[in-house]
């Protein structure tokens, strides 16, 4: 959680193009000499305020502590080597430059004898590479800047930490610190060998001629990706389903950079992947057999559920932990064996705690037995620790998590292969697809990030309540969008027919037979 602090020069790395370099030799370049301008999302954001929170409950448990503010790196640094004159025993933030690099530490301890502890804070509740990465820079620095490391520890979240809502949150509750100095030191003799290849790199008057990968997106997007893939190939090998690392390094050294240039029956691929590059080569659509036959198989009724959830690092609720989620809206299509449809939504459009209406309402639509048809079964899960959260709301909680689950994402990922699509992880881009339904690009709600917005925007001081309303609106009526386009995308696949409670016929298109082809999308506007 490092505090920022203005950078007088370009040519020292820092975290952020360590962590650009390890992803991406061209990304570290362009970051280095052309950073592109980018904007915190909603869900960044958040997240920035979370760890800026931890970072201010961990320096609470270390009262003698002395802060390194001044603005600038080097003023930065110059005054943490004063401070490390005068004996302070704990510094926060505090700043050192050496061998081409720079860092700053959330706390460091010095003892007696001069050899310091390094402490990390994070807001995740796992040790991962990234965090031990993170803390093997620092620990390089510090060294070359002529100090001695005792211990590294992490400070992350403690998993376990329940909430009371109003109530300070407890340091030494919330946090737990995890002694990773034997995982760091491991770490340490390859920093020395990275930072000198990256300054090579940064170096060089022009970017590398690197060819572009699923390193492109992970493990978070370039912000250059727009720029690179231009003049891309319009249907690169690297946007294979199921592509793992060995996979891509051989396609890139027999020289195969779009997928109508590979194989089908190359060796080692997948039935998915084989089944894309035979859509993407013929320019149309495939569907399994066993689409139909898994929907067919749905107990009746069926309620196709669009959920909308906010994931807080920082717990806000009672009885609530770190990274659960949130419900805040829903809408449910529920589709009975006789055709009838009943419909039903709600939208919670506040930051006060939604979980027990929210679950209340759910739950009692769906109590009535069948199955519930969502996109990404994984959101249905993630509903799963309500129950130790909302112990009294574990009847409406059960309601839900204990029906049966007809993923749709997965089914079709598994058995429809459209030319333009791979995977079906975004429900408007599958719905444009394969039903030539462009209106998904017209909501409000398209994602998380969205959804935190709204929500901040009803939340903030003085609203009307004619705003909040509204807001409200926009929130169900994108879930009710989710909704219906689930219930069509299932009758369409399944051949069935569905008319509304009023009797309105909103029967669907039969589905083309396996291996054929769908109309073409609706172009957009």
């Amino acid at each position: 959680m490092n505090t920022t602090k203005i950078r007088e020069s370009d040519r020292n790395l820092d975290k952020p193009l360590v962590e650009a370099g390890i992803q991406c030799r061209k990304r570290l370049w362009l970051d280095f000499h052309r950073p592109a301008a980018t904007e915190l999302s909603p869900t960044r954001k958040a997240l920035s305020a979370t760890g800026a929170r931890l970072l201010e409950l961990a320096r609470s448990a270390f009262p003698m502590g002395a802060a390194v503010e001044e603005e600038t790196i080097a003023a930065a640094a110059e005054r943490t080597r004063e401070l490390i004159a005068e004996d302070k025993p704990v510094l926060f933030g505090a700043t050192f430059q050496a061998d081409g690099a720079e860092v700053v530490c959330d706390i460091v301890v010095r003892h007696k004898d001069g050899a310091v502890d390094v402490y990390e804070v994070k807001s995740g509740t796992k040790i991962t590479q990234r965090y031990l990465n993170d803390l093997a820079l620092q620990v390089h620095v510090l060294e070359a800047s002529g100090l001695k490391l005792r211990a590294a520890f992490l400070l992350h979240q403690n998993s376990q930490y329940v909430h009371q809502e109003g109530a300070d949150y407890p340091p030494m509750q919330l946090l737990r610190s995890a002694d990773v100095t034997a995982k760091v030191q491991k770490q340490v003799p390859h920093v020395a060998a990275r930072l000198a290849s990256f300054r090579r790199q940064c170096e060089s008057e022009t970017p590398p001629d690197q060819a572009m990968g699923s390193f492109c997106t992970t493990p978070t997007p370039c912000p250059h990706f727009a720029e690179c893939s231009k003049d891309g190939a319009e249907h690169p090998a690297y946007e294979l389903p199921e592509l793992t690392r060995q996979q891509e390094h051989a396609l890139r050294a027999d020289s195969l950079t779009e997928l109508t240039a590979i194989d089908p029956a190359r060796k080692g691929l997948t039935f998915s992947q084989r089944r894309t590059i035979e859509s993407v080569k013929a320019g149309e659509v495939l569907i399994e057999e066993f689409v139909r036959d898994e929907l067919r198989q749905s107990a009746f009724p069926i309620h196709f559920l669009a959920l909308a959830t906010v994931t807080d690092a920082l717990p806000r609720f009672t009885g609530q932990r770190p990274w659960r989620q949130t419900p805040y809206a829903f809408a449910v299509n529920t589709l009975h064996e006789d055709g009838r449809v009943e419909s039903t939504a709600m939208a919670h459009a506040d930051r006060t705690d939604p979980r027990a209406a929210v679950m209340t309402a759910l739950g009692r639509h769906v109590e009535v037995g069948g199955t519930i048809a969502c996109w990404d079964a994984d959101q249905i899960e993630d509903l799963r620790p309500l129950l130790e959260d909302l112990p009294d709301q574990k009847g409406p909680v059960r309601a839900v998590i204990s029906r049966s689950l007809l993923d749709l994402m997965q089914l079709f990922d598994a058995g429809i292969f459209h030319p333009k699509l791979r995977g079906h992880r975004d429900l408007a881009a599958t719905v444009a697809a394969l039903l030539g339904d462009n209106s998904g690009k017209k909501l409000a709600i398209t994602c998380e990030d969205d959804l935190r917005a709204l929500l901040d925007k009803a939340s903030a001081p003085r609203v009307r309540s004619t705003t909040k309303q509204k807001i409200a609106t926009q929130i169900e009526d994108a879930m009710n969008w989710r909704s219906e386009r689930l219930m069509a995308l299932f009758c369409k696949f399944a051949d069935v027919d569905a008319r509304s409670a009023k009797g309105e016929d909103t029967a669907s298109k039969k589905p083309s037979g396996p291996a054929k082809s769908l109309p073409p999308p609706v172009t957009e506007d």
